[in-house]
């Protein structure tokens, strides 16, 4: 086991993750679409927001409670979903599903994850469900009341995914579902042992939540059927009629544009959440940072902003609640965390984030998050 006390930044983390994860999972993990302008702007657009400190401010214990949809949480961090998680790090998902229910942040579970919805619940009775709704009325439906039934605090409908996004690494690398047998992926796989006998206890990876929905249950009919049927065709229309299907917190993510922002509030949207999916849909894209204000501006206080994108830091947390986000999701960090330390590094990753937040505060001479945004230079 790795010296904890080595593994002092999330880069640390990140870079044990990749030597102890198989190149095919980092790929999936680690990528973004076309050549990865995207990912590289939401880096370089977080790292232009800078903040000028107070001094003589006493603040060597600021308050890092975050306000949020009803529920005051220890940190304004949570567990972004992702997708297939269990190809990255066998069993992630119940680990970071029981890390968040420990330590009172929000955790969000994805319709295409390798535990069911029922399982995590079991878990973390106050997760949250991300939504790709199917084009099949039946699935759709039955989803969102499998999702209630299994006491969800919130539907996150996902919109940002008109189509699949071409993602040139994950191509290069073999990335498939189910990743294709090959000399190639052998060798991968058995150069990462912890991975290799993880995944031997656990089984081969699925979509447990949508396996009711495809008959044949093996991984490439799964692929298949999420690349058809998962988050297309959306209008407004279609996300009114799901909220209309959904009695408790409706939360839309993906929006970037203030117009759409007031159009899902109208809709009946508690909270927006502004997302460009982590530069992983649309190369061109505008980096969520820069969206984020504009967002802000639109929606006042008629429901809450929830951000994603480009965040890897408590500094970056930071950054983001001063723009205006009362809850900043991470997706690939907390993924390192577990694989660089297994189930305990989701405990860890979520230390560093915390620790590193409330260290930045304490330097701008903040006491609370929304003293944040009157550093902002």
């Amino acid at each position: 086991m790795a010296n904890l006390e080595r593994l002092v930044s999330m880069e640390d983390l990140r870079r044990r993750a990749r030597r102890r994860m198989p190149r095919v999972a980092w790929e999936f993990l680690d990528s973004g679409t076309g050549a990865e302008t995207a990912l590289k702007r939401n880096r370089e657009r977080m790292d232009a927001v800078t903040m000028v400190p107070r001094m003589m401010r006493a603040a060597r214990t600021p308050d890092t409670s975050a306000p949020l949809l009803g529920r005051t949480w220890t940190a304004p961090i949570g567990v972004a979903p992702v997708g297939l998680q269990s190809l990255m790090w066998p069993g992630i998902e119940k680990a970071l599903a029981a890390m968040a229910a420990e330590r009172g942040i929000p955790y969000c579970l994805s319709t295409v994850a390798g535990e069911s919805l029922e399982d995590i619940a079991r878990v973390n009775p106050d997760f949250w469900f991300q939504l790709y709704a199917p084009t099949q009325e039946a699935a759709r439906k039955d989803l969102i009341r499998r999702a209630h039934d299994a006491g969800a605090k919130a539907l996150v409908l996902t919109v940002d995914i008109p189509r699949s996004s071409r993602r040139e690494r994950q191509r290069r690398a073999g990335v498939g579902m189910p990743p294709k047998t090959t000399p190639r992926l052998i060798a991968d796989v058995l150069s990462r042992p912890a991975w290799a006998l993880a995944t031997w206890r656990r089984g081969v990876p699925t979509m447990r939540t949508l396996a009711p929905y495809v008959p044949a249950g093996d991984m490439k009919t799964m692929a298949e059927f999420t690349a058809k049927n998962l988050g297309h065709d959306l209008t407004p229309e279609a996300v009114a009629e799901i909220r209309d299907l959904w009695p408790g917190t409706f939360i839309v993510k993906g929006v970037l544009h203030p117009e759409d922002a007031e159009t899902m509030v109208e809709i009946g949207a508690d909270a927006i959440w502004v997302s460009n999916h982590g530069g992983r849909q649309v190369d061109i894209g505008v980096a969520a940072i820069d969206a984020l204000p504009g967002v802000v501006e639109a929606v006042g206080n008629r429901a809450e902003i929830i951000f994603d994108s480009g965040v890897a830091s408590g500094a970056d947390v930071a950054r983001a609640v001063a723009l205006g986000a009362k809850m900043c999701f991470l997706g690939r960090g907390f993924v390192w965390g577990v694989a660089a330390l297994g189930p305990q590094g989701a405990g860890h990753a979520e230390f560093i984030l915390r620790d590193e937040l409330s260290n930045v505060m304490s330097q701008l001479g903040c006491h609370r998050l929304d003293e944040l945004k009157e550093r902002l230079a």
